[in-house]
């Protein structure tokens, strides 16, 4: 290389480290719809300035932008964590908050973030008075099976909410939390992991019900 072309290297990237700094925080511009009922999963859509860094590799010709975002209501994180085409991100919110107002944070990869404060509002819910879990028969270790819970009560033909799967200590579930249930109903895959030959599954909510599925095999 050439001791011109090193000086110019250099130039070009001290101007661009220099300029990586310099980078603007993103913007929260809105959120609609801005509230929730609680015992409702509800999709939102947020829409935001995200200015993402570009890392400019000048010996090899190269461009890259990393695209990971992360958004979190309440410090729990929505999204699918990438980057949306005009920053118009199309989010559902679970049902794990109580009422009340809610941050909301965007933050790139880069550790750049704005926060809005108390931009979601959470409302009071109906839920139902509690949850059954369907027979469970024998099942293999983190082989993925499925299952079934039913809300019960007055409002569980209505309820299209989240709950919690748990599984005793020592053992993990996975994933952690339910998609939505459909007019009471869910049914979803699980995969669980234990040192144990017998498992139980436990299902909850934020409003404080639980319940438990019977005793199984896990070989």
């Amino acid at each position: 290389m050439s001791p011109l072309r090193s000086v110019l290297l250099v130039i070009a990237t001290v101007t661009l480290a220099a300029s990586c700094r310099d980078w603007p925080d993103p913007v929260i511009r809105s959120i609609t719809p801005s509230q929730m009922v609680a015992s409702e999963a509800t999709p939102i859509e947020l829409r935001a300035e995200v200015p993402l860094q570009t890392t400019v590799d000048y010996a090899e010709g190269s461009a890259s932008v990393d695209t990971a975002v992360s958004i979190r209501i309440g410090g729990v994180e929505v999204g699918h964590g990438q980057y949306a085409k005009g920053g118009v991100f199309q989010l559902v919110v679970p049902t794990v908050f109580q009422p009340g107002p809610q941050d909301v944070t965007l933050e790139l990869a880069d550790g750049r973030s704005t926060t809005l404060a108390g931009g979601f509002t959470v409302s009071e819910g109906q839920w139902p008075d509690g949850y059954t879990i369907d027979v469970i028969p024998p099942q293999r270790q983190l082989e993925p099976f499925t299952v079934t819970v039913r809300a019960a009560g007055e409002h569980a033909a209505s309820f299209h909410g989240n709950v919690r799967f748990e599984v005793p200590p020592g053992a993990t579930v996975g994933p952690q939390l339910s998609e939505p249930f459909v007019d009471g109903v869910l049914t979803q895959t699980i995969t669980i992991r234990s040192p144990r030959n017998e498992e139980l599954l436990i299902v909850s909510d934020v409003a404080g019900h639980r319940a438990s599925s019977n005793t199984f095999d896990l070989r």
